[in-house]
């Protein structure tokens, strides 16, 4: 086997940055995803706070939140958007940390055996481990800080007290999904004409 020249190397090279940028550009247009999973977890914090009935409102607006994602992505499949190697794996880090995420939430309400700051600790470091996962795939330094404010929501949760988790929480999902939605979403309009 022979061994490839420099040009060939370079072609490669070429490729590989060409793919990362169309990676970070197609995940441009995902901000409607991180908003609404920003925000719905916001409305579920908000109706457990103002509303009696707070038995409901983790499993309504995360139902809600999964109707209208299923709907957004059904919608997008039928307009028939490309999709490379890249965004089938940051799809299926996000897949994977999302079932994670529904599978952990409904064994510690079954249960009812978990602490709620190990519950917290993990839905952040879950949140940090798949924004980190795709930053690094996508070599994109924007993730990568959204990914910093998961990581230290996830350390700030052994440290403070425990009426303040929801707190951490509701500013970490403002920081580290909204922030970074509206973000992007900003990008995609910005750049749509272009």
């Amino acid at each position: 086997m022979r061994e490839p020249d420099q040009s060939e190397i370079l072609d490669r090279l070429r490729l590989i940055e060409h793919m990362m940028a169309e990676g970070r550009s197609t995940t441009q247009r995902w901000g409607w995803m991180f908003l609404l999973w920003g925000i719905g977890p916001l409305v579920a914090m908000w109706w457990e706070y103002a509303w009696p009935d707070t038995v409901l409102a983790w499993p309504a607006v995360t139902l809600a939140c999964i109707l209208v994602n299923g709907a957004v992505m059904r919608a997008r499949r039928r307009r028939g958007e490309a999709r490379t190697a890249t965004m089938s794996a940051v799809g299926s880090v996000w897949a994977s940390a999302g079932v994670a995420v529904l599978v952990l939430a409904l064994a510690a309400a079954w249960s009812r055996a978990l602490d709620l700051r190990a519950l917290y600790i993990m839905f952040f470091a879950l949140a940090a481990v798949a924004h980190t996962a795709c930053a690094l795939m996508l070599r994109w330094a924007a993730q990568f800080l959204a990914a910093l404010v998961w990581w230290t929501a996830a350390l700030a949760a052994f440290i403070l007290p425990a009426p303040q988790l929801r707190l951490l929480a509701a500013a970490a999902l403002l920081a580290g999904n909204v922030a970074f939605g509206v973000w992007l979403t900003y990008r995609e309009w910005k750049y749509a004409g272009e």
